[in-house]
């Protein structure tokens, strides 16, 4: 009977020491041992030659590859996000840098990448704009345009200065519009590459199903011969906006006009990168920073 008493004691002392061992392990510095996704150990190392902006929004807005500097943030907090904190946005909130690097003014092919929680609203509602000093609209920009039958209007701006159809709108109206964005988390990506001409939209990953129309931009009217669009060219290109219109930075674009609508949702791994991401990269990015990557 004491031996079956010493040997119960004995065996408790040991499952103690290795589940304060486990726990030591799990509370520690090191790293824990996730298999890789696609070969790659965090979301950073997917193009990392290529990322250009990255705002992770841990309670501030630091640009950690400096492609948007001198920023200062109106009415902004701080949320739970996907990873860690998240920009917090209401109507008078966005964050204006002062500005740009050459590498964001210099965009050719293009990759934004975002998480969005946002709600149905009114108005035009603004998640981030590459503004321009000599129009009204800036160089590059992608805003929410309301909703339709529960479906989110979404509008991406990209800028070809010198051809005839510089301003190209991709506009997600109508049949395009994007379903199931509101009320959680989704991840939005979209690309444009300078090689191809072409333009690309995913959600959570997946690439949506568009037409050709949608998804070939030209230079000008190709039934009248016109070549694809190549490369981007933006001008006039003056600070970076976080949240809001170019117009929310005062001179010299003046005051906003009534529909122009900071961003009132959820925000967090904001990226930009200077190549279109293929398919399977855009797909391994939402798995890592799913998974907190």
């Amino acid at each position: 009977m004491k031996n079956s008493i010493k040997i119960s004691c004995l065996m408790a002392v040991i499952s103690l020491q290795l589940f304060t061992s486990c726990s030591d392990n799990v509370d520690s510095n090191e790293p824990l041992p996730y298999p890789p996704i696609g070969g790659y150990e965090t979301s950073d190392d997917i193009a990392k030659s290529n990322l250009i902006v990255k705002l992770g929004f841990e309670d501030n807005i630091n640009d950690a590859f400096n492609g948007a500097t001198g920023g200062v943030a109106t009415n902004v907090t701080y949320v739970e996000g996907v990873k860690g904190k998240a920009y917090n946005g209401t109507s008078t909130s966005f964050v204006g840098y002062s500005a740009s690097s050459a590498k964001l003014i210099g965009l050719k092919s293009i990759t934004s990448s975002m998480w969005i929680k946002t709600s149905p609203g009114s108005g035009a509602q603004c998640l981030f704009m590459l503004p321009k000093t000599s129009d009204f609209f800036g160089n590059i920009f992608v805003l929410i345009d309301g909703s339709s039958n529960g479906n989110m209007n979404l509008k991406v701006h990209i800028q070809k200065t010198g051809a005839d159809w510089s301003g190209q709108w991709m506009e997600h109206v109508g049949n395009n519009a994007l379903p199931n964005m509101y009320g959680e988390w989704k991840q939005l990506v979209w690309t444009y590459d300078a090689t191809t001409s072409k333009y690309k939209m995913y959600v959570d990953g997946e690439k949506l199903n568009l037409s050709d129309g949608f998804t070939n931009r030209y230079a000008s009217d190709p039934s009248n011969g016109g070549l694809p669009l190549g490369g981007l060219v933006n001008s006039d290109a003056s600070k970076f906006v976080i949240g809001g219109f170019q117009q929310h930075l005062g001179a010299p674009w003046g005051t906003p006009e009534p529909w122009m609508i900071p961003y009132t949702g959820l925000m967090d791994e904001f990226r930009i990168y200077d190549i279109a991401l293929s398919d399977v990269e855009v797909r391994f990015l939402y798995k890592l920073e799913k998974s907190k990557r």
